[in-house]
């Protein structure tokens, strides 16, 4: 997955574990080679795999690999790249929202903030959420 102009503000560590979602199941973050693996659907919204995602050191673009297929459709394809991109904010509009929170807040900029990880659906999302609102 390509990061086009994303690349210069991007580092999937930060982008992960920046809050505490990401130690929330289904994700799963390897600390020893900067990895995340969860479960996404394909194109049909019924069919799930596991998805491995990493950053390879100095690179212009993300390693997502679909465990245990050979081969995905196109449509397939496209559904997990756009669920992945939702999930690190990886698009023209959320570049220009980091850049501008970066505008505002230097120290932030220094330390790679302005990413909110997030859930591949606002379903998911807002059900951990509601859920988490009660825990002590």
């Amino acid at each position: 997955m390509e990061l086009g102009e994303n690349a210069k503000s991007f580092k999937l560590e930060t982008a992960v574990c920046n809050h505490g979602f990401f130690m929330m199941a289904p994700n799963y973050w390897i600390q020893t080679t900067k990895t995340l693996m969860r479960v996404l659907r394909l194109s049909d919204s019924i069919t799930c795999v596991t998805v491995s995602i990493s950053h390879p050191s100095n690179q212009n673009f993300l390693q997502v690999e679909v465990l245990g297929m050979d081969k995905l459709s196109s449509q397939d394809e496209e559904a997990i790249l756009s669920q992945v991109g939702r999930m690190l904010r990886i698009s023209a509009q959320d570049e220009r929202n980091i850049g501008e929170f970066h505008k505002v807040n230097p120290q932030a900029k220094k330390k790679g903030f302005g990413r909110l990880f997030r859930s591949p659906t606002l379903f998911e999302d807002v059900f951990k959420s509601i859920l988490l609102c009660n825990c002590p």
